[in-house]
């Protein structure tokens, strides 16, 4: 008997005024090997005799406008377009077997009207919601959440145990702890900040439908609703609220997020209407991002874990705002990156064609997106030089380099960064980094054909 199995693949999907209910699209391809093409990015290719699932899940999350995928043998292809249809199935034979390949894709993530709009435009919103903050408590009650979900070193953590533990035999536990040992945190993380209290009620914003494909909230929301009832969750939200502002405050402050915007797009010719950064004190440090366009506004929804309780003033100059900053800046420039590098994407694979030679570790495997984590990361290295000077760029960089190249794998983030930083001296009247983009694909291709 084969099993269920779910493969969460995070890709951009458009953006739509409609909300689809069709009927979901079933069709066949039949052939012992399959490779999937996700949007250009990313190819895998599976194998009949190695799947014992019945079931594999695909999920098309939205990010920043659509390019088809494709399933595909030596003799079909499937492709997943932008056709309106949210849910489709494949039904993949190969010999007496068949595996269905169900796939979602999501749409019309955020809905901006004229209110929103006029409310947000050129603002930087700082955030600790509701109803996210209620899903981190779960996670922090959960007995087996995987390491770095939760920060359990903080007096926060502390009188969240202590408030909530008379409730840790709720049956949503259960059901949660099923979830995360099926790797869905993030699904269920961001997925909850679509969601606000009206009154004692959960219910879904008018703004956000979701930010994650397939909705794993939405299927524990009965659950969750009676949790924060039963352990006068809001009563907790409330009395913690004068922190949560605090919190807000600083990472305002201190990251000085408007300052990094306005650079960013003058570097880049991407432009972004608002930022909106979504925390919480007890998130371990899985940052993430989603990028949403509606009727003419875009937004940059990022999500993050909360800033050190240590206010500007008494904090270092230079230095401190620098690595403090770090945190957002390396997730807000992939609005800027990712738009310019997809316009590279055939020289990028090409030039960074053995990406086993730049990311020894199993995340970011193809070379776009490994790409791209160099290059975030070494354009917040030309801001830190840009804005605070070679000296404190100095005694910063090799925090960040170390960080890359140790923790994530990244082994040539250190020689890949030093280049990019000479090609920002060297055109710095005359080139903006966007327009860099050339020569440090030929300083990557050379790089990857040496031995």
């Amino acid at each position: 008997m084969k099993k269920f199995l779910p493969l969460i693949i995070v890709i951009s999907t458009s953006c739509s005024s409609k909300i689809y209910k069709q009927k979901p699209a079933i069709r066949s391809l039949k052939t012992e090997t399959l490779s999937v093409n996700y949007q250009g990015l990313l190819v895998q290719t599976l194998e009949s005799k190695n799947i014992n699932e019945d079931t594999i899940q695909f999920d098309f999350t939205y990010w920043n406008g659509w390019k088809d995928s494709k399933f595909y043998s030596e003799k079909d292809t499937v492709f997943i377009t932008n056709n309106g249809i949210e849910r489709e199935f494949i039904n993949w034979i190969s010999g007496k077997d068949t595996t269905v390949l169900d796939i979602y894709k999501q749409f019309n993530p955020g809905t901006y009207d004229a209110h929103y709009k006029a409310k947000n435009q050129g603002k930087v919103n700082v955030t600790i919601p509701e109803v996210y903050e209620l899903t981190q408590i779960l996670f922090a009650l959960t007995d087996h959440a995987k390491p770095g979900l939760v920060d359990r070193n903080t007096e926060y953590y502390k009188r969240v145990q202590a408030y909530f533990s008379p409730f840790k035999n709720h049956p949503v536990f259960k059901k949660l702890q099923t979830e995360l040992n099926n790797d869905l945190y993030i699904n269920l993380r961001e997925n909850s900040a679509a969601y606000l209290f009206d009154g004692q009620n959960i219910v879904l914003s008018h703004t956000y439908s979701g930010f994650r494909a397939r909705d794993k909230f939405k299927k524990l929301l009965p659950l969750i609703q009676d949790f924060a009832l039963k352990s006068d969750f809001q009563n907790f939200y409330k009395q913690e609220k004068p922190f949560y502002e605090k919190l807000e405050s600083l990472e305002y402050e201190n990251a000085q997020i408007k300052e990094a915007w306005d650079w960013l797009q003058i570097q880049f010719p991407s432009r972004v209407d608002a930022y909106r950064i979504i925390m919480s004190p007890l998130e371990g440090g899985w940052h993430s991002i989603r990028f949403f366009e509606n009727n003419n506004f875009k937004e940059n929804i990022i999500f993050m874990s909360a800033p050190p309780l240590i206010s500007k003033d008494q904090a270092g100059p230079g230095i401190n705002d620098a690595l403090v900053l770090r945190r957002i800046f390396t997730e807000m420039d992939h609005n800027y990156v990712n738009p310019t590098s997809d316009k590279y994407l055939k020289d990028i694979n090409e030039a960074m064609s053995n990406v086993g030679k730049w990311n020894i570790k199993n995340s970011y495997r193809s070379p776009s997106e490994t790409f791209n984590e160099y290059m975030t990361w070494a354009v917040f290295g030309l801001y830190i030089y840009d804005r605070f000077g070679e000296a404190t760029y100095n005694k910063v960089v090799s925090q960040p380099v170390d960080f890359m190249e140790k923790n994530r794998g990244f082994v040539k983030f250190g020689d890949f960064n030093k280049y990019l930083l000479e090609l920002f001296k060297k055109h710095k009247q005359e080139k903006k980094v966007v327009e860099l983009y050339p020569e440090i694909l030929k300083w990557v291709k050379n790089e990857n054909s040496n031995s």
